[in-house]
């Protein structure tokens, strides 16, 4: 999971796009770069967390600091949806507009990825859909994602911790908008999340208090600014004072009013229970894999990926009747000590399988206590500003799994090299334009790439049986392929818990308290799971089209720079750079 370290925008992450108004005598590519500049600086100007976090000097980007108003973003209320609304059809008609053919191949990819969010959005900010998008979801919400925000949030001089202050002064506020929109819905009948999951998340920040793991990062961060004794106690002081009388607050409030709500108002079903459920999960569900495909074609798509990994298991065991009997005593270990040393020898050897690129400077951090307690998250990479010059971030959590295990390998490679780390840094250091770097939005892209990235670097743990590993790695697909399909049986089929039990004991055995609690992750983080695991079929499609054109003259490296060079991107602009490059090698 990569961390942008910004707040979910409301509405689905709908960009603030203004139409731009080429100048006369301008070609229509000149007129195209300049909607793209204008679409980054609308953007930047008009959420504070995004711009600190993409931007080191915004003026060298041409965005006006002046412009930004250091909050969390805009109220979440009925005028917020309209003016998404407008917003957004303004950027499909601004799109519009151009003449795709008379643009470059790069400015090309860049109008296709930008139509794809626009219309994706413009179909989930349809009235019917008003109230619909759930904030507080377990795994995802803005309650869940502050902390994380928080505890990584870089200070860089005294401007930035006088706006942290002011940043941590809005959460009351922010989080009181979110709540009287979740009242609304659920006054409606549109409230599906898992209340008691939602509380006891909030209970956890609470409990701390002000010895909150957050507060005394955000503390180290002054004093990292060696701003001296007296100004960093004055900002300290301020500081607890806005957590105490703020943030603190605000996730009591959360509790409180997640308390009130009366016993059966909460959807504990899925979106097919909605009256347009089953069209908003269709629009969701394309946000999430990258593509327009319908829900019948990803049903299809998954059915035939899990019987596939089945087929694939059963061949494994075939020839190895003896690999149950392994695995179940005991599991292969990668044999290392630290999350250094496996990045550090995964990143000497994956050059023969990938393009280089420079200064893979990196530090591992672990994740903060808040988050990391009796929390899923294994580890998360935080993406770096656009200009800076520091070390990329890994975040891992010290509680869960062992450094030598498999699953920690596989992790740190989906989060490190050559997965997320090494993917934002290829982009950086070869993508030209800021919208595509910082603000183009394709998580199935991102992910998808992530997971595939972790099983390629399996292939160099030599001194482990790769038949094991195929095991492990198919058993894992195949697992997942099954979610999804569940994820479709909940929200567009309508999966009651006793429908999902019945079709999932098979993978789950009779432990009902497994079963349970994977119903309810499901049923209240709608379309979690398929940018990983769509994403990885997607690429994996992809792979297999190239390597059945070319035979022998597929190159694993060149494949994976035709993915790359892509960026954050639906799947129709990565495989339109694929069949490039097969074109290419085919002459």
């Amino acid at each position: 999971m990569e961390m942008k370290k910004k707040l979910s925008m409301f509405l689905m992450g709908i960009l603030v796009i203004l139409l731009f108004a080429g100048c006369s005598g301008q070609t229509e590519s000149e007129k195209f770069d300049a909607f793209i500049q204008q679409v980054f600086v609308d953007t930047m100007e008009s959420d504070y967390t995004t711009a600190h976090v993409f931007m080191e000097e915004p003026k060298t980007f041409g965005v006006d600091e002046s412009k930004i108003t250091v909050n969390l973003g805009e109220r979440i209320d009925e005028t917020a949806m309209e003016s998404s609304r407008k917003s957004t059809k303004e950027s499909l008609d601004g799109l519009k507009a151009f003449d795709r053919a008379k643009l470059t191949e790069e400015q090309q990819d860049t109008y296709d990825i930008l139509m794809y969010m626009v219309t994706v959005s413009d179909g989930l900010n349809d009235e019917k859909f008003d109230y619909y998008q759930q904030l507080l979801e377990s795994m995802t919400g803005i309650h869940y994602q502050l902390p994380a925000l928080l505890a990584d949030w870089e200070l860089r001089d005294e401007q930035d911790v006088k706006d942290l202050i002011t940043l941590v002064n809005d959460v009351k506020p922010y989080m009181s908008s979110l709540l009287e929109y979740t009242k609304e819905q659920e006054k409606r009948g549109l409230l599906m999340i898992d209340i008691d999951e939602v509380i006891s998340y909030c209970e956890k920040v609470c409990e701390k208090g002000e010895e909150s793991s957050i507060l005394t990062s955000l503390n180290e961060g002054i004093d990292a600014l060696s701003l001296g004794d007296e100004p960093s106690s004055t900002y300290k002081t301020q500081l607890r004072e806005a957590f105490t009388t703020s943030f603190l607050p605000a996730y009591e409030d959360i509790i409180s009013t997640l308390n009130t709500f009366k016993s059966g108002t909460n959807n504990e079903e899925g979106y097919a229970k909605f009256p347009n459920g089953k069209d908003y999960y269709e629009l969701l569900l394309q946000r999430s894999i990258g593509s327009t495909k319908s829900v019948e074609e990803i049903r299809q798509m998954m059915s035939e990926a899990f019987t596939s990994h089945i087929m694939n298991l059963q061949e494994i065991m075939a020839s190895n009747p003896e690999i149950l009997e392994t695995l179940q005593n005991e599991l292969p270990t990668s044999g290392y000590d630290s999350y250094e040393s496996i990045l550090d020898a995964v990143s000497s050897v994956m050059f023969d399988d990938f393009p280089n690129v420079d200064n893979l400077n990196y530090v591992i951090k672990d994740v903060n206590e808040e988050i990391s307690s009796d929390s899923g998250v294994a580890a998360y990479f935080n993406v770096p500003p656009l200009d800076g010059t520091g070390s990329q971030q890994m975040r891992v959590n010290p509680n869960l799994g062992d450094v030598d295990a498999i699953t920690t390998y596989h992790t740190v490679a989906h989060e490190g090299y050559p997965g997320h780390m090494y993917q934002y840094a290829y982009a950086y250091a070869n993508l030209t334009s800021p919208f595509r770097k910082a603000l183009a939005e394709s998580s199935a892209y991102t992910e998808g790439w992530a997971v595939y990235a972790q099983y390629t670097a399996y292939n160099y743990l030599t001194d482990i049986d790769q038949n094991l590993l195929a095991f492990l790695r198919e058993n894992d697909l195949a697992s997942y392929c099954a979610v999804i399909l569940a994820d479709i049986g909940i929200h567009y089929d309508g999966w009651t818990y006793d429908e999902f039990a019945e079709r999932l004991s098979s993978l789950f055995g009779d432990d009902e308290e497994a079963l349970l609690g994977q119903y309810k992750q499901l049923q209240a983080n709608p379309c979690a799971f398929e940018p990983y695991y769509v994403g990885y079929e997607e690429i994996m499609a992809i792979r297999e089209n190239a390597t059945e054109k070319l035979g022998d003259s597929f190159n694993e490296k060149e494949f994976n720079e035709a993915v790359l060079k892509s960026g954050n991107a639906p799947f129709s602009v990565v495989e339109k750079n694929v069949d490039s490059y097969i074109a290419s090698k085919s002459k």
